[in-house]
């Protein structure tokens, strides 16, 4: 696999780029799901399927996701009954074929050289999983350029306004003690950034892993913003729990894959924080990028604008305790403590939030009533 003189990807000696798969969950998205879709088909890497797994959405999502496979012979529809994101995601694993997957939300938008980039990323560093840095935007937010119908058919780079191709080398800093987080990049300005300016690192899992939620940490915990070699979700670590017969509340550990596959658990919340750090962990080498090409929509009704609810949090906390045992069992303790930190702070945010602030408020309700 190589560029040509025009920065596009040529195929190798088969004749023929490795096909990804791109796996979007839907449910409820009518608002959103015709601009997730249509930045996905207008991709400038071309050998795609997208994966669209209906999970029993009733606000006509479904039938507008068979509309998208009629007009793309890429896209495939997979309906079944609302099961949650996890299975929704475990369908588009199981139904996948792709040499590489990628996951998108279906009320988020990629850039027009998303898996282009992370596909270079994988390829020159010879990398499992490559991670690009994301942004949160509103719920109503200007959307990408449009790629006419010619263009979704041929083979040329679709061409976005401000956009840069990846023509240019990038400047690679391959140490590990550099911060990519003083690096980020403001949404207003993402599109303003030079190519030149991009800064990458590649890591071993086990680096990644030994640092885990430090200085990273915007890149690690979510599934959406990485490609991965399928190969991450087709075998398991080997868990170090000592199994009693008896199965602790909410534990999710690898015995509980399907079929020794790594596999979202279904019937959770908080399905990043309980995978993540395993799927690392069956990498060889970890690729980041500061480059923006995910775009990250905050609004109403999804499932991080549920977590401040009382089953949220709680859940949260769970799936913390669950992560904080994989790293103490392991002896990463600087990991550890990084997540201790996170958990107490979590807990104690939840306790005000839920138990002294009412208290404080009812005891000063009570004061103003005495006067």
């Amino acid at each position: 696999m190589f560029k040509n003189e025009s920065g596009k990807f040529e195929s190798d000696q088969s004749g023929k780029l490795p096909l990804i798969s791109v796996i979007v969950p839907v449910y409820q998205v009518r608002a959103y799901i015709r601009e997730c879709v249509e930045s996905l088909i207008c991709q400038t890497y071309r050998n795609l399927e997208v994966i669209l797994v209906d999970d029993g959405s009733t606000d006509g999502s479904g039938e507008m996701c068979d509309g998208f496979a009629r007009e793309d012979e890429r896209i495939r529809v997979i309906h079944q009954r609302n099961r949650g994101l996890s299975a929704a995601r475990n369908t588009g694993l199981d139904h996948a074929a792709g040499e590489y997957i990628a996951f998108v939300d279906s009320d988020d938008y990629v850039e027009p050289a998303y898996i282009e980039e992370l596909y270079r990323l994988v390829l020159e560093y010879h990398a499992d999983i490559a991670a690009c840095m994301f942004v949160k935007v509103g719920e109503r937010t200007e959307s990408l350029k449009r790629c006419n119908r010619q263009n979704r058919s041929d083979g040329n780079i679709y061409s976005v306004q401000n956009m840069k191709q990846s023509v240019q080398k990038p400047v690679i800093i391959g140490q590990e003690k550099e911060q990519l987080n003083k690096a980020i990049v403001p949404a207003a300005e993402m599109n303003k950034v030079e190519r030149a300016e991009t800064k990458e690192i590649c890591l071993s899992s086990e680096q990644v892993l030994r640092q885990w939620h430090g200085r990273y940490k915007k890149w690690e915990t979510v599934t959406w913003n990485k490609l991965y070699h399928r190969n991450v979700f087709e075998r398991c670590m080997g868990e170090k729990v000592v199994s009693t017969g008896e199965s602790r509340e909410g534990e999710w550990n690898d015995r509980k894959a399907q079929n020794g596959k790594i596999r979202f658990p279904e019937g959770r919340k908080h399905e990043d924080v309980l995978t993540s750090h395993r799927i690392v962990g069956n990498a060889e080498r970890i690729v980041m990028t500061t480059r923006v090409l995910y775009l990250y929509r905050m609004r109403e009704g999804n499932i991080t604008s549920k977590m401040g609810s009382t089953e949220g949090r709680r859940q949260n906390l769970y799936a913390q305790k669950e992560r904080m045992r994989f790293f103490r069992e392991r002896r990463y303790w600087r990991a550890y403590l990084n997540l201790l930190r996170g958990y107490l702070l979590h807990l104690g945010w939840f306790g005000w939030t839920y138990f002294f602030q009412p208290l404080f408020w009812m005891h000063e309700s009570l004061k103003s009533d005495k006067s």
